[in-house]
């Protein structure tokens, strides 16, 4: 009998992924599959409980231990993974949270969103240091700023920061969640929740990877903002950018 290679790893593969679809020809086969399917279940559940700790702990509480599982294995068993690395998979699981067509168990209308928002402060966390980062003194004179390349900003339609076992939203917020996940200076992952104004701004500044001259960044928001009067923008981008160098959201550019 002849064997197509890819024939043979593509079943030994499914095999892994999803117990019920082998079936073992004596015990000792039995027990030797049985190995790899644990321990490469449990490496993928290790990963995934350790990105998503808010989203496990409420799905635990709906649905028990045996409904994260239910959750975990199907991810692993239809989900086409394009990475092994942990970030990578914990991205591909809020991938697969937002584009699923059918769950194994009924999760709230938030849950891919707090997944994003869970995955965006690990990834904050495990970005590659960058060289040319210098962050804001008291002493800086700074004429122009960018965006930290720790700094990430994000829109929800749900209040993601407050969400948790003692909070879960039964429907999406009257106005967009605005946020800005970052690490500061001490490495450590920080988050602002912020206003519509503050939002634009740093969307703006995300637009040019050198940053903006602050006289320029006025000038674009006063024609992104004509309803609001010159004059308190232009105040209020000055307090606003003061306040992100010193948290280290913003750079001299």
């Amino acid at each position: 009998m002849s064997y197509n290679f890819q024939e043979v790893q593509r079943s030994f593969v499914n095999s892994i992924k999803n117990p019920k679809a082998f079936n073992a020809d004596n015990d000792d086969q039995a027990r030797r599959m049985a190995i790899y399917q644990s321990l490469f279940f449990n490496n993928i559940d290790g990963f995934v409980s350790t990105a998503f700790p808010v989203l496990k702990e409420i799905v635990i509480n709906e649905h028990e231990e045996k409904g994260w599982e239910a959750l975990v294995r199907q991810f692993f068993i239809l989900h086409e993974c394009r990475s092994p690395y942990f970030a990578e998979i914990s991205k591909e699981f809020v991938e697969y949270l937002s584009t699923a067509s059918h769950l194994n168990i009924d999760l709230p209308e938030f849950a891919a969103q707090l997944a994003h928002y869970e995955w965006l402060e690990l990834d904050v966390s495990i970005r590659k240091n960058v060289p040319s980062v210098t962050y804001f003194e008291d002493t800086m004179e700074v004429s122009a700023v960018r965006v930290s390349p720790y700094a990430s900003l994000a829109a929800y339609s749900y209040p993601v920061h407050l969400i948790g076992s003692d909070y879960l939203p039964e429907a999406e917020s009257p106005e967009q969640q605005f946020y800005v996940v970052y690490r500061d200076q001490e490495d450590d992952v920080q988050f602002v929740h912020l206003n519509a104004v503050t939002a634009i701004l740093i969307h703006t500044l995300e637009q040019s990877e050198d940053g903006l001259d602050i006289n320029e960044l006025a000038s674009l928001l006063v024609e992104q903002l004509p309803q609001i009067p010159e004059d308190a923008l232009r105040a209020g981008m000055h307090q606003t950018l003061k306040d992100m160098l010193k948290k280290g959201i913003l750079l001299p550019a």
